[in-house]
C-alpha cells in the first residue's frame, strides 16, 4: 500500500504526496492520457495519518518468530521498508512504530487538519476542506465538466440521497479514527513532538493534547450548551 502511494519513481508512475501542497491527493489514470491528481482537499488526503500502530518491545520478545520474520522483511525488502516509518528506531520505552507518515509528512498533514480554514471546525474534523467554499474544484474529461465544493449541510443533489458527509460535514467514524491515531503516535513520538494547534495560533501541543482538543470539539455537537440546547 505504502509503494502504492509513494509511486516507484519511474517516470510516469506518480505517486500520490504532492509535495507542493503538502497533501495526498487521487490520480486519475485514463488510457492514452497522462495520469492526472485530482487536487480535492477531503478527509481521504488525511487517513494515511490513520495508518499507524504500535509495536511493544515486549511482543517481540514474547514472540520470535515474528521479530525473525520482521527482520527478514527490513534486510530483503528495504526498498519497501524505507517506505515505513520507524521500524529500526524503538522510542525510550522500548515501542516501535509501523506508520505510512513520517515526521516531516505527519507535520505538513497537521498543519492543514488544524488550520480552521480549512479542516478544523468547532465540532471536529470536516470531511472536505473549507477551501473549497470559494475555490470549487473543477475536473473536464471527454468534454464534460465535473465540479465538486464544500457543501456543510445536506446535499445539493440527491444523487447521495441528500447525504454530503463527504463534502463538508464532521463525519463521526473518521473523527474517532483520526483521534485514535494521534493517540498512538503520541505514545511513540512522547510530549517533545509538538504542533501548532489550531494552525497559525503560536499555541504548541503534542500529539496527545490535539487528540484532547479534537476529542473536546467533537463533544460538543452532543453536549448542553449554556442556554440548555444540544
Amino acid at each position: 500500500i505504502a509503494q502504492a502511494m509513494h509511486g516507484s519513481g519511474e517516470p510516469g508512475d506518480l505517486g500520490l504526496w504532492d509535495e507542493r501542497e503538502g497533501f495526498y491527493f487521487n490520480i486519475l489514470r485514463a488510457p492514452g492520457q497522462e495520469p492526472l491528481p485530482v487536487r480535492i482537499r477531503s478527509v481521504v488526503g488525511l487517513l494515511p495519518m490513520v495508518a499507524a500502530e504500535i509495536v511493544p518491545d515486549e511482543l517481540f520478545k514474547r514472540f520470535p518468530q515474528f521479530r525473525a520474520r520482521t527482520e527478514w522483511f527490513l534486510s530483503h525488502r528495504p526498498e519497501l521498508a524505507r517506505l515505513v516509518a520507524n521500524w529500526r528506531a524503538p522510542n525510550a520505552n522500548g515501542d516501535r512504530l509501523l506508520a505510512v507518515l513520517r515526521r516531516r509528512r505527519l507535520k505538513a498533514l497537521l498543519a492543514h487538519m488544524l488550520d480552521e480554514t480549512e479542516f478544523l471546525s468547532p465540532h471536529g474534523v470536516r470531511s472536505m476542506s473549507r477551501y473549497h467554499r470559494d475555490h470549487p474544484y473543477e475536473l473536464t474529461l471527454s468534454g464534460k465538466t465535473f465540479s465538486l465544493r464544500y457543501e456543510p449541510g445536506e446535499g445539493e443533489t440527491r444523487i447521495y440521497g441528500g447525504n454530503s458527509n463527504w463534502r463538508g460535514p464532521v463525519w463521526a467514524p473518521m473523527n474517532f479514527l483520526l483521534i485514535e491515531a494521534l493517540r498512538k503516535l503520541h505514545r511513540y513520538f512522547g510530549d517533545d513532538f509538538r504542533v501548532e494547534c489550531p494552525t497559525g495560533s503560536t499555541n504548541y501541543l503534542s500529539l496527545g493534547g490535539v487528540a484532547d482538543e479534537l476529542s473536546r470539539r467533537f463533544q460538543s455537537l452532543f453536549l448542553k450548551d449554556a442556554a440548555g440546547r444540544r
